[in-house]
């Protein structure tokens, strides 16, 4: 078959025994967001099959700068009061048990 060719030349047959995901097939069909079960499986592979976008990655380099701004205003101000020369592992466990 090319590439683009829609038009499968043998058909295959498909057995679905999970109750539950033929209820959910068939509600998604009576929805009518498709036409037949090969339509929502195509849709279905091409969305889980499909490139990240680089409108979706720079939307996260975006949020993950805003959370780190946010992040390094709330430590402003923010010290430790720790001994000199004590480090912070030694810092944090101050009145711990072993």
């Amino acid at each position: 078959m090319k590439r683009g060719d829609t038009e499968p030349k043998e058909p295959m047959t498909i057995e679905i025994s999970n109750v539950e995901l033929e209820a959910l097939l068939k509600q998604r069909l009576k929805a009518g967001n498709f036409t037949n079960v090969e339509d929502m499986l195509l849709h279905t592979f091409r969305d889980a099959h499909r490139p990240l976008r680089d409108a979706s990655d720079e939307g996260r380099k975006a949020k993950a700068e805003e959370a780190a701004a946010r992040i390094r205003e709330m430590r402003k101000g923010v010290t430790l009061d720790r001994p000199k020369g004590m480090s912070l592992r030694e810092y944090a466990h101050i009145g711990h048990k072993y």
